[in-house]
């Protein structure tokens, strides 16, 4: 099994640990390779809103030296991690200028096949409120890529580091994650039927792109894809 990790920040404390919770979980579960990038290293750079993705495809984007790896990495797993603490209550500057880079993946633009079909854990830290903020955040992107099975968890861990979290928040932190992690698990591979949400923008899309006036290269993907034709990519 392959798992695609997205860190929010470098700090590797409250958000980092939280997925080592995870990863842990999922090991005692099945052979799990992760494959992890962390922002902003992995993506340095904001997105510049110059259309290249949507009008010439996503080899185009500027930063495509970053972004066609990450892009590879999503389509090879089986389940995908995303993991932002809270800044000023959603997700950090560099998670939100990642998910800018792969506006392209929405449903309305060029979506990845795959996505809909995988599964998406998001997962917030907080030292006092805001995660709700984070995940959906997150969730809106990834729902909007295609994505059905998405599974939350927001954590109020009441400190900055891990290390001083009390032992009994510890405690239910964890318990919690590995409640949450057995739902991802148990979610991936399972129940490919797309939710009521997919299935109406997927089909409102489709007489979008059969438009005369429709882009040329968006029209082209769906078309080569057959879904212009009766196919469905969760079928």
């Amino acid at each position: 099994m392959k798992i695609c990790i997205i860190y929010g920040n470098e700090r590797r404390e409250n958000t980092y640990n939280t997925v080592k919770v995870i990863k842990d979980e999922l090991k005692t579960k099945d052979d799990v390779e992760f494959e992890e990038y962390f922002l902003p290293k992995d993506m340095p750079k904001f997105c510049n809103g110059c259309f290249n993705c949507f009008y010439y495809g996503k080899e185009k984007c500027p930063h495509s030296e970053y972004t066609l790896k990450i892009y590879n990495s999503f389509k090879n797993a089986d389940g995908i991690i995303f993991a932002s603490p809270t800044y000023v209550m959603d997700v950090t500057g560099q998670m939100k200028t990642f998910l800018d880079h792969f506006g392209h993946m929405y449903i309305v633009h060029m979506p990845m096949e795959e996505m809909f079909k995988k599964s998406v854990f998001i997962v917030s830290t907080t030292a006092g409120t805001g995660t709700k903020h984070v995940i959906n955040t997150i969730k809106r992107s990834v729902k909007y890529w295609g994505v059905s099975k998405i599974v939350e968890c927001g954590l109020n861990v009441r400190s900055s580091k891990w290390n001083d979290i009390s032992q009994k928040n510890k405690e239910k932190c964890i318990k919690k994650l590995k409640i949450k992690s057995n739902k991802f698990y148990n979610s991936i591979g399972n129940n490919n039927r797309p939710s009521l949400f997919v299935r109406i923008m997927f089909n409102t899309f489709i007489k979008v792109h059969k438009m005369d006036n429709a882009i040329n290269i968006e029209k082209e993907y769906w078309k080569n894809k057959g879904w212009l034709d009766g196919k469905k990519p969760w079928k």
